[in-house]
This record gives C-alpha cells, sequence and structure tokens, in this order.
C-alpha cells in the first residue's frame, strides 16, 4: 500500500483528493490537511510515503515545506499537484526536492500511476527546459550557481554541504533561499514558458 498524504487548502478539494485515493487499489490516504504546519506535524505522525502537495498554502508556499519535509529524519517523497506546475517551477521545485510535478488539471488515472512512480522512484529528475535554466542562472548571485548546479543534478544534500564548506543546516538555509528566489506563482507560468497565456490566479491551487 502506498500510503499519500494529502495538503491542499481548500475544504472541497482536500476532501474530495482523500476520497478519490482511498478508493483506488494499492493507495491509501493517511490524513488530509491545510497547512504546511499540520503537513509536518502529520508527516511526523503518519510517516507517508508520498506527500501530494499544493503549491499555495495560507503558512508557506509548497516549495518552502517541501524543504522542511526533505529535512525530516524519514522524509517522504513529494509530488507537486498545482495549477502552477509549468516548466518555469521546475528549476525551484527541483532546489527544494521535488520529486515530480503534476498539473491538478490531469486525469485520475495519471494521477494514480503518478503517485505510484514517485513512490517507486521511478521517475526522471523534472523536465526543466535549457532556457529556463538559463534565466534562473541569471537571477542567482555567483556563489550560489555552484549550488543550484548541484541540486539540480540531484546530488545529496550532505555531498552539496562538504562540498561547499559548509555545515549541513548552513546548506539547507541556502538552498531554502534559492527557492524563495526562484519559485514564485508570478513567475511560474508566463505565456513564453508554456505556449499559452497564464491561467488566472484562483482562490486555491
Amino acid at each position: 500500500m502506498i500510503r499519500v498524504l494529502v495538503v491542499d487548502d481548500h475544504p472541497a478539494v482536500r476532501a474530495g483528493l482523500f476520497s478519490l485515493l482511498r478508493s483506488e487499489p494499492g493507495i491509501v490516504a493517511v490524513a488530509a490537511v491545510g497547512t504546511a504546519a499540520e503537513a509536518l506535524a502529520e508527516s511526523g505522525r503518519s510517516r507517508p510515503d508520498v506527500v501530494l502537495l499544493d503549491y499555495d498554502l495560507p503558512d508557506r508556499d509548497g516549495l518552502l515545506l517541501c524543504c522542511d519535509l526533505k529535512a525530516l529524519p524519514e522524509p517522504p517523497r513529494v509530488l507537486l499537484y498545482s495549477a502552477f506546475a509549468r516548466p518555469r517551477l521546475a528549476p525551484a521545485a527541483r532546489v527544494a526536492g521535488v520529486d515530480a510535478m503534476l498539473d491538478k488539471g490531469a486525469a485520475p488515472d495519471e494521477l494514480f500511476e503518478t503517485l505510484r512512480k514517485v513512490a517507486r522512484g521511478g521517475l526522471e529528475q523534472l523536465p526543466a527546459p535549457p532556457d529556463v535554466i538559463g534565466r534562473c542562472v541569471g537571477e542567482l548571485p555567483p556563489d550560489d550557481i555552484p549550488l543550484f548546479g548541484m541540486a539540480m543534478n540531484g546530488t545529496p544534500t550532505a555531498e552539496i554541504a562538504a562540498v561547499a564548506g559548509d555545515d549541513l543546516p548552513a546548506t539547507r538555509s541556502r538552498l531554502r533561499a534559492l527557492v524563495k528566489r526562484l519559485g514564485t506563482p508570478r513567475r511560474a507560468a508566463p505565456a513564453s514558458d508554456t505556449g499559452d497565456s497564464p491561467p488566472p490566479r484562483p482562490r486555491s491551487v
């Protein structure tokens, strides 16, 4: 059984996802919460295999929450499930430790299959077009570019810390700052990245 924690700030979406997941063989929703603080507490209690994570939360955005989840003693895998799951967000998501992204418009069967792949660790790195990566590098201070490169290549945080000559908390803090710099909904879905106009910002994504 794949144990999934649902994190979404919209009560109706949260309840719908919880029911949907519980109806699928081999997947069990262990809990559904609406804030980052609740997600961290519940992750410690229920130890989910995968966190199905919204981007837009009231107390912290989903990428910063992913940073915190990945720092847990037994970190879960993270599937970012959001209307902002666009190529422009992929670099920040990779730095944060997101294992996969999926647009909320995906069909239920695609959601189930993606959850299974994430749980098995069978997904490739999040796709990020070269022009998107180039623009991200252009926004970074020179000292942070090596950290960005290592994180984009999936280098473990402890190894990044050793290469950078920092301790683990300091490295996590620097990576978190990179995520904050690179990952915002406003930047995540410009028309030039998606081939169409960006969607209007809903109350909850």
